[in-house]
């Protein structure tokens, strides 16, 4: 069993550390009314900050495991502005972390917070070494700032819009879904955009179709004007994202492996020396 960096946590933390996956499926708790509040926040951002240490390879049983989940979202519950950047580094991080929960949660997490995320968001999405699901990951987030604070919704697009300018050197997954957080905002005003990126094939008609689409999702169309594109034989990109999971998994597994043969080979070795 794995050991976990729980000491020092305050009764409502440790509370909360122990609250485990039951607790995390479903509808999320009440946190503030379990005791959480704004003094908290150093606590709940170290959890964050130690996070590895909370998800240690091969253990999904032990009810530690599910105390980030709980801190962000307490996080969120008590609108964190100290919590944007750790949250924005722990998307980041998740590049390698695969994580599902952090791509399904933190954007919610974010749109709590509200609007003070948006710069540093769009900060990254125009990084020219951003990251393919990190990406996809932010613009959701960006989405979710938007539908739940209308007075921002002009500055989330605009987010959204100057990342898609960058269409030319992003992934075509990466140009699609944000094209699809552009239609979640409704953004009519995108359109030119989107229709420039569509026209320079740049985008996986997978995530949400084609141009049409978009006009359709937005108000601009009532229907097609033309039969829909194929692009049935395209691989989805949650399937995708699944396989490259995958293929990470049996990558890190061999060279587990290849390790342990070479302490073995290393250890006969030694052996050898001392019987000469």
């Amino acid at each position: 069993m794995a050991e976990f960096p729980t000491a020092g946590y305050s009764p409502a933390v440790s509370q909360l550390i122990q609250m485990g996956e039951e607790k995390a499926r479903g509808p999320w708790p009440e946190y503030l009314e379990l005791g959480i509040s704004a003094e908290h926040i150093p606590e709940l951002l170290h959890i964050l900050a130690d996070i590895e240490a909370f998800w240690p390879e091969g253990d999904t049983e032990s009810v530690e495991v599910s105390a980030p989940i709980h801190a962000w979202r307490s996080l969120g519950q008590l609108r964190a502005q100290e919590a944007v950047n750790p949250l924005i580094e722990l998307i980041i991080k998740n590049e390698e972390l695969n994580v599902d929960w952090v791509m399904e949660e933190i954007p919610e997490v974010l749109g709590m917070i509200g609007p003070v995320s948006i710069p540093a968001i769009q900060d990254y999405l125009l990084n020219s070494e951003k990251k393919e699901w990190a990406s996809v990951t932010l613009g959701h987030c960006l989405a979710e700032i938007g539908k739940r604070n209308p007075q921002s919704r002009s500055a989330c697009i605009a987010a959204l819009e100057a990342g898609l300018e960058n269409y030319s050197q992003n992934e075509y997954s990466v140009n699609g879904f944000l094209i699809s957080y552009l239609g979640d905002l409704k953004a009519v005003e995108a359109a030119p955009l989107v229709e420039r990126v569509y026209q320079a094939d740049a985008v996986d008609l997978s995530i949400m179709g084609d141009f049409e689409d978009y006009q359709i999702k937005v108000g601009l169309l009532k229907g097609r004007r033309t039969p829909p594109p194929r692009y049935d034989f395209l691989i989805d990109p949650l399937e995708k994202l699944e396989a490259e999971k995958k293929a990470n998994r049996a990558e890190k597994r061999r060279e587990r492996q290849q390790a342990k043969k070479e302490k073995k080979k290393r250890k006969q070795a030694k052996k050898n020396r001392h019987r000469r």
